[in-house]
């Protein structure tokens, strides 16, 4: 499971999510943002969580839900150069007691990218030799997340998987025997229609299986799959690429950097700050691009983790860098279902509201 933030304690569920009732859902069959809501409340097992705003025909919400009636404003989608990227881990099962499901649905129009964590290689001969989180991706209780996510695609945001993140393995697996570890990750991809993978690397990882694994995935996938990574801040600023060993960010961008389309940089967890610009800045100093950093936030001051942003400022923040990077890659956040609502104008309520909020950051936008 991807750690909030490097180095961080594991344990996202143990947070509370948003709503109250019961702890399985499944949401919108088409969260069609233009569209009005209908509501049948049949009291059955499938529920939606929380706040969402649900959109779309047929849609079906357990009793003890709150949900709000109505249609979504009509906004702009992000700039095609500008990406709002949301990391989604927790909330994506249906049936796990203390964890309601909550749904994708209401990322319609708010974000570009879906990314759906934590993808992980194990020791086949313990687990299926690639999980999604605890559990083969095939599971039942990831079936409504797929449903969803793929009804996100047809409505033109593109879904990524997260493969590493905090539970180390993946990437030793994959340098120790590339041709067995391998395969998994591409026919998952392939299984669901992925339209990339973010590389999150949070242990040590040779700089030939990087470059190995990058050649592949683009090999097998072609020019418009999204091959990104998630360093922090410091692994692109320092002057040697990298605070791991091995790995040096400077040489992958050098080699093979043609073939990566961004980097989601963790500025969160004592990784560095968007309280103003500086840690980003120090990133553009050491010559990687604007157009391929995306700056990644933390969405909601109650998590375990330091480095919490407030929107205004962390709006503030953002429009300074669009402002001084002309192609800058615009921002991320970790994670999804555990986001503040920021009680932005004009957006969605429930976690999505964070998101649409960051987005205001690069449209011209009235309240």
């Amino acid at each position: 499971m991807k750690r909030i933030g490097r180095r961080a304690a594991a344990g996202l569920a143990a947070f509370v999510l948003l709503g109250v009732g019961s702890a399985g859902a499944v949401a919108a069959d088409d969260p069609d943002p233009s569209g009005s809501a209908l509501i049948v409340n049949t009291g059955d097992h499938n529920n939606i969580a929380g706040r969402d705003l649900i959109i779309g025909n047929n849609n079906t919400v357990g009793t003890g839900h709150t949900i709000t009636q109505g249609s979504l404003p009509t906004t702009p989608p992000p700039s095609a150069t500008r990406h709002v990227v949301a990391f989604y881990q927790t909330g994506t099962t249906t049936g796990d007691p203390g964890q309601p499901y909550v749904s994708p649905a209401p990322l319609a129009g708010q974000a570009d990218v879906v990314e759906v964590a934590a993808f992980h290689l194990n020791d086949p001969a313990q687990y299926p030799i690639l999980t999604l989180n605890s559990d083969a991706p095939s599971a039942a209780k990831y079936a409504p997340m797929w449903r969803d996510v793929a009804a996100l695609q047809a409505k033109g945001l593109k879904a990524t998987a997260l493969l590493g993140g905090a539970a180390p393995g993946t990437y030793a697996r994959l340098d120790q025997n590339f041709d067995l570890y391998y395969p998994p990750i591409r026919d998952a991809l392939k299984t669901y229609k992925l339209d990339g993978i973010d590389l999150d690397v949070e242990e040590p990882f040779t700089e030939a299986t990087a470059e190995r694994l990058i050649n592949q995935l683009r090999a097998d996938f072609g020019p418009s799959f999204l091959i990104t990574l998630a360093p922090v801040p410091t692994d692109l600023s320092n002057a040697n690429g990298s605070n791991l060993p091995q790995l040096d960010y400077r040489t992958l961008e050098n080699n093979v950097g043609t073939k990566i389309n961004w980097y989601n940089a963790q500025f969160y967890c004592s990784n560095g700050s968007l309280a103003d610009t500086s840690d980003y800045d120090a990133i553009i100093q050491n010559n990687f691009p604007a157009s391929k950093v995306v700056a990644a936030a933390i969405t909601n001051s109650d998590l375990d983790c330091a480095g919490y942003v407030p929107m205004p400022t962390l709006q503030t923040t953002l429009r300074t860098l669009a402002s001084k990077y002309p192609a800058f890659a615009g921002t991320a956040g970790w994670e999804y279902a555990l986001s503040a609502d920021v009680d932005e104008p004009g957006c969605p309520t429930g976690p999505a509201n964070w998101y649409c909020a960051v987005r205001h950051s690069f449209t011209a936008h009235t309240p």
